[in-house]
């Protein structure tokens, strides 16, 4: 294939309209919340949710909204906003993107930021980073906050007085939450909410499976889009109903053999957050026959689902869950989960982004990137950029490493080297 070779004949998923409506009613949903009554928790995306819908209370996951500024192209202003603040270039930039857009009083949401917090809850099991941000929100709008303390998961599983320290943490959590909205919370309406996460999980693994078809039908652009629902409306109804259509979608196009790369010639893999101010690096890929059939990011929120047994014990099954979380564990369970994707959707090479912003996340990818090629014998890229930030890219530096790689794997394809 070649870089004029047309892509996406299938053109856009369906589905993108259902889903710029859905997250279009939550992020308006936002604004009416107090009008109805209905107090905000601003959250980090590996804090349990289920409580708050389970007790209607309304989820901002600050985070969601970094990736908003990075991918309507407006994080590069507000973190220069935060560094004239004081707060360094070296931090975080969904914080840095967040914190400038509050202290500039306005936002991509049509001209707003996020809505102000009730209270916020904020959780050890993703980066210290968002502590320390929480903290400032905190601090900013002179808000309750509720640290969860979810101790580092070495190796699996979870050891059993983790998880009764963990237990401890979910109760006084849902205690912090009835203290200050004065609600209660309903076990019978928390087994619902967490069915619906069981039933979201369960469909967004469906989803992903049939990227194991050759074509794939859908890429990483689409995967990292349609992500937002498991991350926002976790537990609703809306949500399930959502990804029951994707997937139909997802499966008459394997069925017909339909997807964003027709002639794909390279599988790939990607680990990290999204480049969300430059899709276009992942149309370039597209365009030299390479798709992403998997991503260990989008692959992680398949990770929270709930049996039968477990919700007879919903606390004791939100500590499991949220303790083993992707960036909660150590690097050989990461190395494990990682070789399974590229066995399982037959993987020609990986590409790591080396993320400035998350130093959690990029830690152990040369420990990861050593573990694929030992084990696999697949190559590996590394592409240095920020998840939101644009001025930590260099564009032709990375198209020069891309070509690279891609004649690698072409060169393997001509002696005979198998994928996965």
């Amino acid at each position: 294939m070649t870089p004029d070779t047309p892509v996406n004949p299938a053109g856009r998923l369906k589905c993108d309209a259902d889903l710029k409506r859905l997250m279009g009613r939550y992020y308006s949903g936002l604004f009416w919340a107090h009008r109805l009554r209905r107090p905000i928790a601003w959250i980090t995306s590996g804090a349990p949710v289920e409580p708050l819908y389970a007790m209607g209370i309304v989820p901002v996951y600050p985070e969601n909204y970094g990736a908003i500024l990075g991918s309507r192209k407006v994080a590069a202003e507000f973190c220069e906003i935060a560094e004239g603040a004081g707060y360094s270039r070296d931090l975080c930039s969904y914080a840095r993107g967040s914190i400038g857009s509050i202290l500039a009083g306005r936002g991509p949401l049509n001209g707003r930021g996020l809505p102000e917090p009730d209270l916020l809850i904020s959780t050890r099991n993703i980066c210290n980073v968002v502590v320390k941000w929480w903290e400032v929100m905190a601090r900013h709008y002179n808000r309750p906050l509720l640290v969860l303390d979810i101790p580092y998961v070495s190796q699996e599983p979870v050891k059993p007085h983790q998880l009764e320290f963990v237990r401890g943490q979910l109760e006084e959590m849902i205690a912090f939450l009835e203290r200050h909205t004065r609600r209660r919370l309903s076990t019978s309406r928390l087994v619902r909410v967490l069915e619906n996460s069981t039933a979201l999980v369960g469909l967004w693994e469906e989803v992903q499976g049939y990227r194991r078809a050759s074509p794939s039908p859908a890429s990483a652009l689409d995967m990292f889009t349609n992500m937002a629902p498991i991350v926002a409306l976790r537990g609703t109804p809306e949500a399930v109903k959502y990804y029951r259509k994707l997937a139909a979608e997802l499966r008459e196009r394997a069925e017909r053999r339909e997807g964003p790369v027709p002639d794909e010639r390279y599988r790939l893999v990607w680990d990290n957050i999204a480049i969300w101010h430059n899709f276009r690096l992942m149309k370039y890929f597209h365009e030299r026959g390479a798709v992403f059939v998997g991503e260990t990011y989008t692959n992680a929120w398949g990770e929270y689902t709930f049996s039968p047994d477990d919700l007879r014990d919903p606390i004791g099954a939100m500590a499991r869950q949220y303790s083993g979380v992707l960036l909660n564990v150590g690097p050989e369970v990461r190395l494990a989960r990682l070789l399974r994707m590229c066995r399982d959707y037959r993987a020609d090479g990986v590409v790591f982004h080396s993320n400035r912003s998350c130093k959690t996340y990029s830690l152990s990818q040369s420990f990861l990137a050593r573990g694929v090629q030992d084990k696999l014998g697949l190559p590996t890229l590394f592409i240095e950029a920020d998840m939101t930030d644009p001025r930590a890219y260099a564009e032709a530096a990375v198209r020069t490493r891309v070509d690279a790689f891609l004649e690698i794997l072409e060169a393997r394809k001509a002696a005979g080297g198998a994928s996965c």
